[in-house]
């Protein structure tokens, strides 16, 4: 094949970062402006509508509870039971049955906005006197009232501006336990309705007050309020426990301010910044000095708003006891509010006005979210009229992530409510997830304070169910000078840079689109726009911007070949048959396009793909005049499914001559925007990704090498396979990363390389591998063939074996030589860890063996294979050694996370990464480590119609039971060697070949590890 790429025209193309992100920039802007779009006619309606409210009064309510089941049908893009032609309501508890209510006059106005607008999906009006109305009709939420206007889409939108809040928790003697959980119930309700634009602290105060210990930086300052935060904030208000001492308040206030402070002083604050403290108390004061406690009180109050220019407002929550509270508490805590420190004779240390906030009283029956929820009515309103875009969050009705854009209504200077619309997140970021302008470039997209929404390291958001973790693009781009890089791109709108990186601080998705290799250092380009009218900012990376990068020039298709798209089940194809569990056909490759293929990745995901569909695709892609036209694919497409054509006589020619045939599961090959072409072939998942797929990343981190990956377990049925990949380049004269146009791969079953060894080194199976043992790993240290791999008693799981746990002695023994293996850290962000892990130098001349003496009881030699990634080994062990690696067997832990040896041995490992949440950096020694790869996307198999199932034949029978050595049937597809009873522990008298549902793993009826086989036998 790389003889034929050779022999293919390319043309040279340099990229040009900055024209490239004016591209994208509109793009993207366009989508959001769709939206503002919907926004604003939403608007328009509910104020209009209430004007005509004022003479004809709008109050019909349509419960979304008693909607009758027959008029909703279940909507994929909902992910839930719809009616697409109306909308519904949920009542706040306190609903006056006069509410202006425009529901109804909404509903033409919502149904044509969701036919004509994809990637859309909530749409609804949240009034300010308690009716939450959404689009599409659906059932949520029925068991109590519903109260939106506590929610943080609700409270950002009608106070845009930022919000610094201190919660103080009274928790002294005189609270009672119910007045203790009404305040923590009440600090829960204030916790989950603001979000990251916000800042917060919660403090308990009685004789001394203390702050959440989830996080040291909570000591000293406020945190942005982001989930994590939220999280861990409340799993200490739920933490709060009755205190015997009695309540201090002047302490509590003086720590309050303090945090206010020095946030202030850590941060540039914006003009409109609203500082807010809330307390939560009985206001008990102690019997022998009640006046003096309030004085001093008030005296810490005055002072400490005077330094701040009297902008903290104060809001005081009295928390009754068994409906009585003295009329002396209540007035006390009023004065906090409205601080009467003059009342109390503190003289004003400066002229400027208090702001003065309210008490509220709350006991047993109070509904918090109605009251304390709504805290920010009494901070100013501004009237700010702008669109604002929240931070992905999971959608609590249907599935996948989303991001709300909503805008106030207003009648005159009387707030109506709020007008919002949930897009999805993979729709608004699909040019970011499936950019691929070239192989040296990415790009990525943050908002304007610097977090991250899209990177390559991350996963697509079509899969996320969980929000990523709001991190700062410094730690994904970390490398020298990038802090400079980042401080432009957040100050200056539109602008470029170019900085250099030496290799050794490189990154890995740079190193993979390196098109020259050898050099100290690289250059990459930085090039940026803010996306009008939002909060976003898109960047295109390009690597080494001055070397050409090389694309396929017009192709045409080989004669012989006829293009088969995947969809089997669409095409009726005459000739079907189930390749295990597979739809499949063995007259020639089937192409897979997945969504990189595709100009609207997601609109292809979220649309189901029909045959008229497929006809078109087909005819485009085999077209040899170029007069049909494009049905929505990307330009380069067409060249890359032509140029995998001539494969197709080489693969049908294998599987007619090849020895090997009965050990190939598939072969396949994948190309940069995502088009797969698979013999035998097969119907595939809508979902499937092959350019996120392991053994595609392991070969691109491999040019020119052989590249194992595995053993895992095949969707397809074949049990578990080990594949080997290898890159494809634009010319054997280049063979770097940056020019690799294309992956091949090829399955084997996973006995297949056990069966080599045994082959070549009979040795090996000398005492059926129990002193002696061989192996072969891969260049992280993962086993591909090790006798416990195959060992019918082994019991354990097969995939992501390491050396260290398998072999100790040679792993102890391998880290002393200098050169050969490197332990790595990474920064996990997806799930804040800090992984290590193993890499092995690939450039091993001759052969390893004990370095260290004294370990006499084992020797080993490990050499590498020439032209892979893979190492094979030899160990002779004479008596039991007492090598030890470090590895948990419960956890992925690290057992020491705090120090890590070059040359200690432990299995790869993880740890909690640690993140000040205030600032969202990372601890100093954490903060240089590089950031994670993106990890391997989960895999999703079609289930293909039953019917179907029953009627077709296997595709390739390899009629195990007519096997009787066990060297003709290990390692077979789809056979296995039974040796070991059912009960996994007895040998069988006699061994015997059987197909593998008969007895996976060498054990009679045990258990597949596939789900939808275990009827079989039950347990």
């Amino acid at each position: 094949l790389q003889r034929i790429f050779n022999s293919f025209v390319y043309t040279e193309k340099i990229s040009n970062g900055e024209s490239e992100v004016q591209q994208l920039a509109k793009k993207i802007r366009e989508k959001f402006n769709r939206y503002l779009d919907v926004v604003n006619r939403n608007k328009q309606v509910v104020e209009a509508s209430y004007t005509a409210h004022l003479t004809s009064p709008l109050t019909a309510i349509q419960d979304c509870c008693t909607i009758p089941p027959s008029m909703m049908e279940f909507d994929g893009n909902f992910n839930t039971n719809v009616s697409r032609t109306i909308s519904c309501d949920r009542l706040s508890t306190t609903v006056n049955s006069r509410a202006f209510n425009p529901g109804r006059d909404l509903n033409s106005v919502l149904a044509d906005n969701l036919k004509s607008n994809p990637g859309i999906k909530w749409q609804y009006f949240s009034s300010e006197e308690g009716i939450f109305t959404v689009f599409p009709a659906h059932k949520f939420r029925c068991k109590g009232s519903y109260e939106h206007r506590s929610r943080p889409v609700y409270v950002s939108t009608v106070r845009p501006q930022s919000k610094h809040i201190v919660v103080i928790v009274d928790h002294g003697a005189s609270v009672t336990e119910t007045q203790l959980q009404i305040a923590k119930d009440a600090a829960q309700v204030i916790l989950s309705s603001i979000d990251e634009h916000d800042k917060i602290s919660v403090l308990t105060v009685a004789d001394t007050v203390r702050t959440c210990s989830l996080d040291q930086c909570y000591k000293t300052f406020l945190s942005p309020a982001t989930s994590e935060t939220k999280r861990k904030m409340s799993t200490f208000v739920s933490s709060i426990k009755s205190s015997d001492s009695s309540t201090q308040h002047a302490v509590g206030f003086q720590k309050a301010f303090q945090l206010i402070r020095n946030t202030n002083n850590g941060t540039k604050l914006q003009g409109n910044t609203d500082m807010v403290i809330t307390y939560l108390s009985a206001g008990i004061t102690s019997k022998d000095s009640s006046e003096d406690d309030k004085k001093a009180t008030l005296r810490v109050i005055n002072e400490e708003n005077s330094f701040l220019n009297n902008s903290v407002m104060i809001l005081t929550y009295a928390l009754m006891n068994e409906g009585v509270t003295g009329l002396k508490e209540l007035a006390f805590l009023r004065d906090l509010a409205e601080q009467n420190s003059v009342k109390y004779g503190v003289p004003d240390r400066t002229v400027l006005p208090v702001i003065k906030g309210s008490m509220m009283v709350l006991n047993q029956l109070s509904n918090l979210e109605t009251t304390v929820g709504r805290f920010y009515t009494n901070l100013p309103n501004r009237m700010i009229d702008e669109a604002v875009f929240s931070l992905p969050f999971s959608d609590e009705m249907g599935d996948g992530l989303i991001m709300t854009v909503s805008k106030p209504c207003y009648f005159g200077n009387l707030l109506l409510g709020i007008v919002g619309v949930d897009v999805n997140l993979a729709y608004i970021l699909e040019d970011v997830t499936y950019y691929q302008d070239s192989l040296g470039s990415y790009t990525f997209l943050i908002d304007n304070k610097g977090y991250t929404l899209m990177h390559p390291s991350l996963t697509r958001p079509y899969l996320l169910s969980e929000p990523p973790l709001h991190t700062d693009i410094i730690h994904y781009e970390n490398i020298p000078k990038f802090e400079l890089v980042r401080q432009n791109i957040l100050s200056i709108p539109l602008g470029s840079q170019i900085i250099t990186v030496p290799v050794n601080s490189s990154l890995s998705w740079h190193v993979n689109k390196l098109r020259e290799v050898g050099k100290e250092a690289y250059n990459v380009s930085y090039a940026w726009k803010m996306v009008q009218d939002t909060s976003f900012i898109l960047c295109v990376v390009v690597i080494q911007p001055e070397i050409p990068v090389k694309q396929l020039k017009n192709l045409n298709t080989v004669p012989s070949s006829k293009l088969l798209y995947h969809r089997l089940d669409l095409l009726g194809q005459p000739n079907a048959c189930l390749h295990f569990k597979q739809l499949a056909t063995l007259e020639s490759p089937t192409v897979m396009l997945s969504a990189g293929s595709f100009s609207s990745p997601y609109e292809h995901l979220s649309q189901p793909e029909t045959k008229r569909m497929v006809e078109h695709y087909t005819a485009y892609l085999s077209d040899n005049t170029r007069l049909i036209a494009n049905p929505g694919l990307k330009f380069s497409v067409r060249n890359e499914v032509m140029a995998t054509s001539h494969v197709t006589d080489e693969w049908m020619t294998q599987m007619e001559i090849s020895i090997l045939n009965s050990y190939i599961v598939r072969r396949y090959i994948a190309t940069p925007n995502g088009v797969l072409r698979i013999y035998p072939g097969s119907l595939m998942d809508k979902a499937f990704d092959p350019t996120r797929r392991q053994w595609y990343l392991h070969a691109v981190a491999n040019p020119g090498l052989i590249t194992f990956t595995g053993p895992y377990l095949d969707v397809g049925g074949a049990g578990y396979v080990v594949t080997i990949s290898h890159t494809v380049h634009s010319s054997s004269a280049q063979m770097s990363s940056g020019h690799s146009v294309a992956v091949m791969g090829i399955d084997f079953t996973l006995r297949y390389f056990y069966k080599v060894l045994m082959d070549l080194l009979p040795v090996c199976n000398q005492d059926g591998g129990n002193k002696i043992r061989c192996f072969i790993m891969e260049d992280r240290g993962y086993l591909v063939a090790h006798p416990t791999l195959i060992d019918p008693k082994g019991h354990a799981p097969v995939e992501q074996q390491h050396i260290t746990h398998k072999e100790p002695l040679v792993a102890n023994d391998i880290l002393n030589h200098p050169n050969f293996v490197k332990k790595n850290l990474c920064n996990s962000f997806s799930d804040r860890t800090v992984q290590r892990f193993y890499k092995f130098n690939t450039s091993l001349v001759g052969d390893l063996t004990n370095l260290v003496h004294g370990s006499h009881c084992s020797k080993y030699r490990l050499t590498r294979i020439p032209g892979t990634n893979a190492f094979v080994g030899i160990v002779n062990e004479t008596c039991d050694s007492l090598a030890f690696c470090a590895c948990s067997m419960v956890d992925r832990l690290c057992l020491n996370c705090h120090r890590m040896e070059q040359n200690e041995c432990e299995c790869p490992c993880e740890c909690p990464l640690e993140v000040n949440e205030c600032t969202g950096n990372l601890t100093n020694a954490e903060s240089r480590n590089p950031s994670c790869e993106v990890h391997q996307e989960p895999m999703t198999f079609t289930a293909i119609d039953p019917s179907l199932q029953d009627a077709l034949p296997q595709c390739i029978n390899t009629q195990c039971n007519q096997k009787t050595e066990s060297g003709d049937c290990f390692g077979v597809l789809d056979c296995e060697w039974c040796m070991v009873d059912s009960d996994g522990k007895t040998h069988l008298d006699k061994s015997y070949c059987a197909p593998q549902k008969e007895c996976f793993g060498g054990i009679v009826g045990a258990k597949s590890p596939y789900v939808d086989d275990l009827g079989a036998i039950g347990n």
